[in-house]
Formats: C-alpha cells, sequence, structure tokens
C-alpha cells in the first residue's frame, strides 16, 4: 500500500530537513519505503511525504515513532490501494 502524508510546514527548511531525518531512520527501522516529501500541486497543502508499507499499522508505527512536530500545523494522511479491473 502507498501512504500520503499530506501537511503544512509553518517551520524553517532546516527543520523540516531534521524531521525529514527521524522519518527516514524510522522507515529503517520498519521496513518501511520512503520515498520523499513532495512539493503540493494542492492549495491546502505545502507538502507531501510517500511512503510504501504492508499495512496500516505499520505504517501508523513508523509515524508514532517520531511524532507530529510542532511545526506541522495540521496533515492528513491518503491511503492508496491497488485495484483489481477485470
Amino acid at each position: 500500500m502507498i501512504f500520503l502524508l499530506y501537511f503544512d510546514w509553518s517551520g524553517s527548511r532546516r527543520e523540516l530537513a531534521e524531521w525529514n531525518n527521524r522519518i527516514k531512520e524510522s522507515c529503517e527501522i520498519e521496513d518501511v519505503k520512503f520515498m520523499g516529501i513532495y512539493g503540493s500541486m494542492n492549495e491546502k497543502w505545502n507538502h507531501v511525504s510517500m511512503f510504501e508499507a504492508e499495512g496500516f499499522e505499520i505504517f501508523l508505527k513508523t509515524v508514532r515513532r517520531v511524532g507530529r512536530p510542532p511545526h506541522m500545523t495540521h496533515y492528513i494522511t491518503e491511503i492508496l490501494i491497488p485495484q483489481k479491473i477485470e
């Protein structure tokens, strides 16, 4: 499954890089593939991080290990589930 974490960030780029490094470390521990932070084309969100994990529980464990920093003012998680169209 692919997980998208849309979020707004009110801190500095350095603080965002620090959070990014912590999330990468958590992904390594939980065997979650971190695909990076991207700029969102959506007007509502500043950034989106993309992850690939075997299930929602593993993804939650990964992000909870890091916690939500105070500069991440709000966020949502979107789950992309593969569809069989036959």
